[in-house]
């Protein structure tokens, strides 16, 4: 999401505007061309400062060979720890009984560092864009093994 599609976010959901019950929100991406009031510009312009989009130049970006072998290291240890089929199995779970599936619990925590990696990847190594797809399609596909539990307390295994 971009910054300023974020900072529009907040800004829409500030108790202030909830207040005044508007019911137009901010149509308009770029809040410089936005007639916002001062307070809210200086919030932005502080929020913008505290939060810089970097951007590396392309000769500044690592080689992206030994972390796609990392990566891809990680991603096949998952699968031989973790077993895909047994956690496609987990369908009805209330968000308070999660620790009732280890097996769950500990494949959602080694999510984590391989959508670091991938995103690391993404942004800080010269990856081919086609490469960094395949490398998501792979996560993807662990990441819907463990699912997410909606609201009816149903693992969803298709996001």
């Amino acid at each position: 999401m971009k910054i300023e599609n974020l900072f529009n976010n907040l800004l829409q959901k500030t108790p202030k505007q909830e207040d005044q019950k508007q019911e137009q929100p901010i149509k308009e991406s770029n809040p410089e061309e936005q007639n916002l009031p001062e307070e809210q510009e200086e919030q932005y312009k502080q929020w913008v400062k505290d939060h810089p989009e970097t951007v590396m130049a392309s000769e500044d970006l690592r080689e992206c060979g030994p972390e796609i072998v990392e990566l891809e290291e990680m991603l096949v240890s998952f699968e031989l720890i973790h077993s895909l089929p047994e956690l496609h199995l987990i369908i009805d779970l209330k968000p308070e009984d999660t620790s009732k599936y280890p097996l769950r619990e500990s494949a959602k925590a080694a999510l984590i560092p391989i959508v670091a990696k991938l995103n690391i990847l993404k942004k800080e190594t010269n990856i081919a864009p086609e490469k960094h797809e395949e490398l998501k399609a792979k996560y993807k596909r662990l990441s819907r093994a463990v699912g997410i539990i909606n609201s009816n307390n149903k693992v969803d295994h298709n996001r």
